[in-house]
């Protein structure tokens, strides 16, 4: 067995442990899983065969650890996935290169793989073109860097010993890589503590590589594959006897499975193609109708061939696995986010699977130890089906259904000041969202709301009356239990800037939060106001972050190139509650983001440009005037800058956060997840029990 166990989804395999004979694993450790865990004796220990590794001296072997012009560089052969964490060494990069002025750093990046056009993007986000390069010439001269997150062997790092090549590397989040290389000498072991790592791969850098551990390298490397036949002779000679199957499997059975899949991943492609079309203007429109896309995807079905199967029957859900989706998987945050860290704090061995848009998303993801699924892809489907519980925060995506026994956990974004779906304004808009909204409203089985103000408007807008199986839990929301832990925790405030920065927090330094709000309507930019011309009417230590709605993350580019003191992250990387922690004002315009922000106690300013248009079109629920003394107007450059001054300077009375928190979010707590989690789970407990 050579997949990492982290890697696999153990439903898969784990029945069908007791029909072998014997299992071969890489290292002691996963050995110990096997016997401890999975309660099967029937296991040795012997890596892949490195039989095409030559235990012989490179004549290119080099005790210095720079080339001749001084650059050290570092090189990695790789796939382009989640798994190999390229993005940290890329952000490893940014530390020496940008934060520290090292110039004399180099990282070449060779391979292939879906992730490439992300590695790219954040090479240019870290301003990094003339120091981290994508399939070019490697130099003569480098150590080779591996960060993966699982390996069972790390066949580029045995590879690299035999070279003579020095070797950085991260050992694995499992402790594998450095069950295997441990004993091997021109080697530094980093921890993937950025400010650590910078400070050791400098020193290593400087340091030369020794002959005698070169030949050291080559005596262990031998150990490996010496007598490799001989020893998987010896540990399987006397045969135990495995159980045998109670039903042999049918041929045709088995190649129809392979071919509903097969016609499955070829409908993928053409979701693709939708989804991009969906948001462009005019087209979107067009595809987005609820009838011509059911005609289209007959017609996919007939072309492609697959219509209904056996596939698509009713599925066994697993108490023990979990769904989690946040924004259609634009990004891993909000109460989804939240709800599965408590989750995995309760269950450590749970499987949690969140949905996934593209590799960045991905990244973010498996940094917390879950598992990623490509949205609208075979494996997503298969996952949310297997998956009890499944917590969104939106809309689920219709094809994937509702599994019997399934759990749907609502958990809706944001608190509504505008309104939506059956209270809009416009009559067109409003009966189409209806109609489309009412059947995924049906599937939910629980609702979180942050108080009665907030359940009475959800209910207005999604008609819940209709769904009478859904149980509506107002004990307050787990994203704002996160600020409510952490408002005063300038602990993880430093954690979140150096995420966000790779710099360590100054606490100098001043964050203005703009949070502008989705137009449905495509814009080029989110406000009528030169942002240049406001930061540079600030003091020297205020900087910008431009926080844009998942549906207009094509504006960020624009943002981000703006000035050096305005940042735009990706928002596939960003929780906006991190953001809050670290922001010393907030300003925003319709968005649900000023509730949230006044859990913190913090100045806002709310900046309305289309005041009248928005409220002709869409509509309010409440005036936040007259509610939370909360009041809005257009600024001009001067006026915001002047504004954005004195509430980060001067003492305020913040009463708009005191009338926000007593009337709209009442019941927000610090306890909220655990609370949220009691209920939710409880026969899951008991079982448990």
């Amino acid at each position: 067995m050579h997949a990492p166990l982290a890697m696999t989804d153990q439903s898969d395999w784990l029945p069908s442990l007791k029909y072998f004979n014997f299992i071969r694993v890489a290292t002691k450790s996963i050995q110990n899983v096997f016997r401890n865990d999975y309660h099967f004796e029937r296991t040795y220990v012997q890596t892949v065969s490195l039989s095409h590794v030559k235990n012989e001296m490179s004549p290119n072997f080099k005790t210095t650890r720079r080339d001749l012009y001084g650059n050290a560089n570092f090189l990695v052969n790789s796939r382009f996935d989640q798994q190999k964490d390229i993005p940290y060494a890329i952000k490893l990069m940014d530390r020496l290169v940008n934060q520290m002025g090292r110039k004399d750093f180099r990282f070449f990046v060779n391979g292939y793989g879906p992730g490439k056009t992300m590695l790219e993007n954040l090479i240019n986000f870290y301003g990094l073109q003339y120091y981290v390069f994508m399939n070019e010439r490697q130099p003569d001269n480098y150590m080779y860097l591996s960060t993966a997150r699982v390996e069972t062997l790390g066949y580029s790092i045995a590879e690299e010993f035999a070279e003579g090549h020095a070797v950085v590397s991260y050992p694995g989040d499992d402790g594998v890589v450095r069950e295997n290389y441990d004993n091997f000498q021109n080697c530094l072991w980093i921890t993937k503590n950025i400010s650590d790592d910078a400070l050791q791969v400098i020193q290593f850098a400087d340091q030369y590589n020794s002959l005698d551990g070169y030949k050291a390298n080559l005596d262990r490397l031998a150990e490996f594959t010496d007598n490799y036949v001989k020893y998987f002779e010896e540990n399987t000679s006397i045969v135990e006897d495995a159980e045998m199957p109670e039903h042999s499997v049918n041929l045709d059975d088995l190649l129809d499975t392979i071919e509903t899949t097969s016609l499955a991943d070829e409908l993928t492609k053409y979701r693709k193609i939708y989804y991009k079309m969906k948001k462009m203007p005019l087209i979107g429109k067009i595809v987005s109708n609820t009838t011509l896309k059911s005609t289209a995807m007959k017609l996919l079905s007939t072309v492609t061939g697959k219509g209904k199967s056996k596939g698509e029957a009713a599925v066994q859900v697993d108490p023990n696995k979990f769904f989690v989706e946040s924004f259609h998987g634009e990004n891993f945050s909000g109460d989804p986010k939240y709800l599965a860290l408590g989750i995995k704090k309760r269950y450590p061995n749970a499987q949690i699977y969140v949905s996934c848009v593209n590799q960045l998303v991905e990244n973010a993801v498996s940094n917390y130890g879950f598992k990623p699924v490509k949205i609208g892809t075979l494996g997503y489907l298969q996952a949310f089906k297997k998956c009890k519980y499944v917590f969104i925060n939106g809309n689920s995506l219709d094809k994937v259904g509702k599994q019997p026994e399934q759990i749907f956990v609502q958990t809706w974004h944001g608190f509504p000041m505008k309104k939506m779906v059956n209270d809009l304004e416009n009559s067109k808009q409003r009966k189409e969202e209806s109609n489309d909204f009412a059947p995924r409203m049906l599937k939910w089985n629980y609702l979180i709301t942050s108080s009665a103000y907030n359940t009475e408007l959800l209910s207005s807008a999604f008609d819940l009356k209709k769904n009478h199986e859904l149980s509506i839990l107002e004990h307050g929301t787990p994203k704002n239990a996160f600020l409510i832990k952490n408002k005063v925790n300038s602990r993880k405030k430093a954690a979140i800037y150096q995420k966000y920065f790779n710099k360590p927090y100054d606490p100098k330094q001043k964050i203005v939060l703009f949070c502008p709000t989705w137009r449905k309507d495509k814009r080029d930019s989110v406000s009528d106001l030169d942002l240049r011309e406001v930061i540079k009417q600030l003091p020297v230590n205020y900087e910008m972050i431009v926080k844009l709605h998942p549906l207009e993350s094509n504006l960020r580019e624009y943002y981000s190139d703006l000035d050096s003191r305005i940042n735009c992250f990706y928002n596939e990387l960003v929780d906006i509650q991190e953001l809050y922690l670290l922001a010393d004002v907030l300003i925003s315009d319709y968005s649900s983001a000023m509730f949230d922000y006044a859990n913190l106690n913090k100045p806002i300013i709310v900046m309305q440009e289309d005041e009248e248009n928005y409220k002709e079109n869409i509509g309010w629920y409440f005036d936040i005037n007259e509610t939370c003394h909360l009041s809005g107007r257009k600024y001009n450059e001067s006026e915001l800058a002047a504004e954005i001054y004195r509430v980060t300077t001067e003492e305020q009375d913040l009463d708009y956060d005191r009338l926000i928190k007593e009337k709209l979010l009442t019941n927000e707590n610090a306890d909220a997840t655990e609370k949220i989690l009691d209920e939710i789970l409880s026969e899951k407990q008991s079982i448990a029990q």
